[in-house]
């Protein structure tokens, strides 16, 4: 089974029926229907111009990669090589899973939007090690936020420490200029723009 194409995750986001957005973005529903089945593969052109119309863009973002690791106590489990942003409000909705997965009944309902149970299912998710789970549900911010509250097991944590510790390190690349702001506004004053280069790491004091 495929996940969802970008074009049917846009539109349900938006709460759009097929027969809008072919409306919109002047087309015909057959079309969205076959692209979203995946009968039929649209250009990236077409596929930017009905994102727009929803609202949305197409972005880049780094392939995140698990490395599933065993243990004699506790079984596999599995450490990523980096952490990961999930989107707003995503970050802070509610999770769902089947209560088989907990050996209760009744499906397992957690609000990311409340601490308490967001530190629960950071705890339970990652001790659990599925992660197309938790890239969907996990942000790395709120991870670090909650990290040393997590109920874990000890060679889960030790095993994760390095990767939240890469994402806070001093990173020895070039001051960014979001969006091009300041180089726009140097050039609209006629303001010679010099980007600063990489600062050198500090040496420790001996």
């Amino acid at each position: 089974m495929y996940p969802p194409t970008v074009i049917e995750v846009a539109r349900k986001r938006f709460g759009a029926s097929q027969a809008q957005l072919a409306l919109w973005a002047r087309t015909q529903q057959s079309s969205i229907s076959e692209y979203e089945s995946r009968r039929k593969s649209p250009t990236l052109e077409v596929t930017e111009r009905i994102l727009a119309v929803l609202d949305f863009e197409l972005a880049l973002r780094p392939v995140v990669l698990f490395e599933t690791r065993e243990h004699p106590e506790i079984g596999e489990y599995v450490v990523p090589e980096r952490l990961w942003s999930v989107p707003m409000p995503e970050c802070f909705g509610q999770i769902q899973v089947l209560g088989a997965l907990l050996n209760q009944s009744r499906p397992q309902v957690w609000d990311l939007s409340v601490e308490a149970e967001r530190i629960g299912f950071y705890g339970w998710v990652i001790g659990r090690g599925v992660p197309q789970l938790m890239l969907e549900s996990v942000d790395g911010v709120l991870l670090m936020q909650v990290w040393d509250r997590l109920d874990l097991p000890t060679v889960i944590r030790e095993a994760w420490q390095p990767v939240l510790d890469a994402a806070t390190a001093p990173q020895d690349t070039a001051p960014r200029d979001p969006g091009g702001f300041s180089a726009w506004l140097a050039g609209e004053a006629g303001i010679e723009w010099r980007p600063v280069r990489p600062r050198k790491p500090r040496q420790p004091r001996e």
